[in-house]
């Protein structure tokens, strides 16, 4: 037996029930909106009842009458709104009249959705992209059974839960979130928790990547989590390699040439070991939209359990459309902040930063550098800026320092890292850091740390 996609009973139920009980109008309007109706009679009285009380008149089908008299059929407001009102059995069951309103709402969206990608499909367009539109389509069903879902709660239902948290916290049975595995870094960003999205932004070349992997490897190799990782500007063969490099203090040149010295093969065998059995996943498809980036981290979710997710890089997502560059990565941006709320885990993303930093004294990046859009900022839980400035000496000896310019949870602040070039890894900092004046006046320090290149 197949499903009708609209129902005029449940539509003048629902008007019926705000009509005779008015008290219902709150409830019911934070359920049904105008757009939810098939019968364009149906919305256009429920269009009237909503700005009739936007007024402040009473609701009844008198004063929705007089605020709109005819609808677009030229019939009576007022006849029209006490035929439906008369008809409805009980107020009592508006909720089961809303939801089939609102479900049938949604499936006709999905038909509608289905019919654009056949046209679309015609069109030869890549098999992965279509797949990609349909699940993003029928991914709204998963908002149709909502009656057990409340929209507010007391705090006094919360602060148990928010106490035992807490309770956990300070016995330390419970990680304030994931390690970073810096001990500096961790200090400072308090972990990578749940539902955050973590910005990782630097310049070309300053090591955005290399921490942004190094993190996940942390992850899924030390902590046995599941990682996975986007990147569409190495292969997944160069991920792989650098992990390698990383985890087996082994010469990334010498991975490149296949020139390893003896003591090398001990090294790598060591970290094949590892990274084969850890939970670290990649995809290095080139032209990722959002809607193909959510659907394989959701596939990823189901099947391997996913505690971090890490994309390389913003800028490089493939936007579905609109000329203006800045308003469409500021949607994929807010796109990956709800991703990350909806599989509440971290979710790292690294961002290109323009060049205006290279124009100020001390060279410093700051969150507002983050190139395309200032929404990336905004929709940011913490913001991560890699600074190695290549000019200094201790930039060319691989010292780092990383920016923490936004944090929700904690105060802003900046560590120094050491970065290991030829194993493409950073490791925590064995010099002693420069004074906040010697940054300012941009003043070398090269004496002051070990350098480990």
């Amino acid at each position: 037996m197949s499903r009708e996609l609209f129902s005029i009973e449940a539509e003048h139920g629902v008007l019926g029930a705000i009509m005779l009980n008015p008290s219902l109008f709150d409830e019911v309007t934070s359920k049904v909106s105008v757009s939810d109706f098939h019968d364009l009679e149906n919305a256009a009285l429920y269009k009237a009842i909503i700005e009739c009380q936007a007024t402040g008149d009473p609701i009844d089908p008198v004063t929705v009458g007089l605020w709109r008299p005819t609808l677009p059929s030229g019939y009576s407001t007022l006849a029209f709104a006490v035929e439906v009102a008369k008809n409805v059995p009980s107020t009592a069951n508006w909720k089961t009249y809303a939801r089939h309103v609102r479900e049938r709402a949604i499936l006709r969206r999905v038909v509608e959705a289905g019919d654009v990608i056949r046209e679309q499909a015609t069109e030869d367009l890549p098999l992965a992209e279509i797949i990609a539109l349909a699940q993003q389509a029928t991914a709204d069903l998963r908002d149709l059974d909502d009656d057990g879902q409340r929209d507010y709660y007391k705090a006094s239902e919360i602060l148990t839960t928010v106490v035992d948290t807490i309770d956990s916290k300070f016995n330390k049975t419970m990680p304030a979130g994931l390690s970073t595995g810096l001990k500096d870094l961790d200090e400072l960003v308090r972990g990578l928790r749940p539902g955050n999205m973590i910005v990782v932004g630097g310049l070309t070349g300053s090591g955005k990547t290399i921490l942004g992997l190094q993190i996940a490897q942390h992850v899924t190799c030390k902590l046995g989590g599941a990682g996975l990782a986007f990147s569409m500007e190495m292969t997944k063969e160069e991920l792989i390699t650098r992990g390698l490099a990383s985890i087996g203090s082994v010469s990334l040149s010498k991975l490149d040439s296949g020139d390893l010295d003896d003591d090398d093969w001990p090294k790598l065998t060591s970290a094949v070991s590892v990274l084969n059995q850890a939970n670290l996943f990649v995809n290095d498809q080139a032209g990722m939209t959002m809607p193909r980036i959510r659907s394989i981290a959701r596939q990823c979710q189901r099947r391997e359990g996913l505690n971090v997710l890490l994309v390389d890089y913003v800028q490089l997502i493939s936007a579905e459309g609109g000329a203006n560059r800045s308003i469409e990565v500021g949607k994929i941006s807010t796109a990956l902040k709800n991703l990350a709320k909806e599989l509440k885990i971290p979710v790292i993303v690294l961002a290109q930063l323009n060049r205006g930093s290279t124009n100020r004294p001390d060279k410093r990046p700051r969150p507002s550098d983050i190139r395309d859009s200032g929404q990336i900022e905004q929709d940011a839980d913490v913001v991560i800026l890699v600074h190695r400035d290549l000019e200094s000496e201790e930039g060319q000896n691989g010292v780092t320092e990383l920016i923490v310019g936004k944090v929700r949870h904690a105060k802003v602040g900046s560590c120094m890292v050491q970065q290991q070039g030829k194993y493409v890894r950073f490791v925590d900092f064995e010099g002693k850091p420069p004074t906040n004046e010697e940054v300012e006046m941009a003043r070398p320090f090269a004496s002051k740390f070990k350098g480990r290149t």
